[in-house]
């Protein structure tokens, strides 16, 4: 193009005028063209001008300060992405944007996307955020769930934080396929890898209840609670101090009370309901349980009513009145140690225990 300094066209001879012309038409025809830019002289605001080296198309702008680039005219759309779309070269930036004014939507001016902190994006939805993409992890606010929806997307299952959380939890799923179980779950057996479960050398099947297991060396319980319990052998923590269940329960006293026979209070007992005061000396126990026959063996103890003189030889006489529900008895004893006669009494401290089967 004809470098013009302006658009003028001054008065000259005609040949003169006709060049003038030319040389201005020949620079609009060129949208001001030139390998270096305009000096401010030779512009305009609003004037176009194509820089012939870098093939971009500018205008001035409207301080006439200094050009606006349009774009490339050796590419399609000078460069720009059209309003159809495209694939861009370059980043593109946006403004920060808010929850309730999100810098990328998609035509609600309240949902879509933000950054809500340095390297944290935020999604707001309806104006509130909703959750957060960042190099930490996706992070759902206010206790929002992630659904994840059935084939037919008709129902979810959803996982979703409680209402209060004292300090930050991490659930780590396990490194294997399969199915997670809950307390609540109810889910078909015929859904699960397996119907059945194998404790020790015993396979129970689900939601059946196991009556018995073998196969078990040991079997540590901090509590153990059952109805009944059939046991062969007892131990201690050590393995050692065996008992059998039989020596346990033919063992072990099933009655025993410790009374004040003056006034026939109970001071401590097991398995005993009362005691009854049938005349000096003759007292009766009153069992929980039954015997299961009168077969039991009674034990007793008393002790002597004072530390000097009076009675100081006590002993349990039977009354003949042994029954399954209750045992009736004597005390009696001896005024000192060369009398042989025997008189009932009663003594401040009675000691009775029984052994046999109920």
């Amino acid at each position: 193009m004809a470098d013009v300094a302006n658009y003028t066209i001054e008065n000259n001879s005609g040949a003169n005028v006709r060049i003038d012309l030319n040389n201005v038409f020949s620079a609009i025809q060129s949208s001001n063209s030139k390998s270096t830019d305009l000096v401010s002289s030779q512009c305009v605001a609003g004037m176009p001008f194509l820089n012939t080296t870098s093939k971009v198309l500018k205008i001035r702008n409207s301080n006439n300060t200094s050009f606006t680039d349009i774009g490339n005219i050796d590419q399609a759309n000078l460069g720009l992405l059209p309003a159809t779309g495209g694939t861009m070269t370059g980043v593109l930036q946006c403004a920060t944007g808010a929850a309730n004014a999100p810098s990328l939507h998609f035509g609600s001016s309240g949902t879509g996307f933000y950054q809500d902190a340095a390297n944290i994006i935020g999604f707001g939805g309806s104006g509130n955020l909703s959750f957060k993409f960042s190099n930490s992890g996706i992070d759902f606010i206010g206790a929002r769930p992630a659904r994840f929806f059935d084939s037919d997307s008709t129902h979810y299952v959803a996982l979703q934080s409680t209402g209060t959380v004292t300090s930050n939890r991490t659930i780590t799923l396990p490194n294997e396929s399969g199915t997670v179980l809950t307390s609540s779950s109810t889910i078909p057996t015929s859904q699960l890898s397996g119907g059945s479960v194998t404790i020790g050398s015993t396979s129970i099947n689900l939601g059946a209840a196991a009556t018995s297991i073998t196969g078990l060396t040991e079997l540590t319980v901090t509590t153990l609670n059952a109805t009944n319990q059939n046991i062969n052998n007892i131990k201690n923590a050590g393995g050692a101090n065996e008992s059998t269940a039989d020596q346990i329960y033919e063992g072990r006293a099933k009655i025993w009370v410790n009374f004040n026979g003056t006034n026939t209070t109970i001071r401590d007992d097991f398995g005993v309901t009362s005691v009854g005061d049938h005349g000096v000396g003759i007292y009766q126990l009153n069992f929980d349980t039954n015997f299961s026959s009168t077969d039991y063996c009674p034990t007793g103890f008393v002790h002597r009513n004072g530390s000097t003189g009076g009675r100081v030889l006590c002993h349990i006489d039977t009354y003949n009145q042994i029954n399954v529900g209750s045992y009736r008895f004597m005390v009696s004893g001896t005024n000192n140690g060369s009398n042989v006669g025997l008189s009932v009494v009663d003594v401040t401290h009675a000691f009775v225990a029984i052994h046999g089967d109920q």
